[in-house]
């Protein structure tokens, strides 16, 4: 019994992993305030999507203006995945007053 279980353990955990990988220097002169994503969904030998930096500083509340850094999130699993775009910086000055 303990040998099924283990074999289900490991099928069921077999292949997920999460990567994350900043693909910029960061800007310590920019705050981080805001946080935004872009991602698409992915099987194996097809993918769903565009991710891309406008969209993930749109995405952000409020939205961005100045990038701190920019890293890519990708979550893989048995057989579908996903690859996030995120970007940190901080929000127009004009669109901060507004939202407080």
């Amino acid at each position: 019994m303990r040998i099924v279980t283990f074999l289900m353990i490991s099928v069921v955990f077999a292949g997920c992993i999460n990567i994350t990988s900043r693909i910029t220097p960061e800007d310590r002169t920019v705050k981080p305030l805001t946080i935004g994503r872009d991602c698409f969904l992915f099987l194996p030998g097809l993918a769903y999507g565009l991710n891309t930096v406008e969209q993930a500083m749109a995405n952000a509340d409020p939205p961005a203006k100045k990038i701190r850094s920019v890293s890519i999130d990708t979550r893989l699993g048995l057989v579908f995945g996903q690859q996030c775009l995120t970007v940190v910086g901080e929000p127009d000055p004009a669109t901060m007053k507004t939202a407080q």
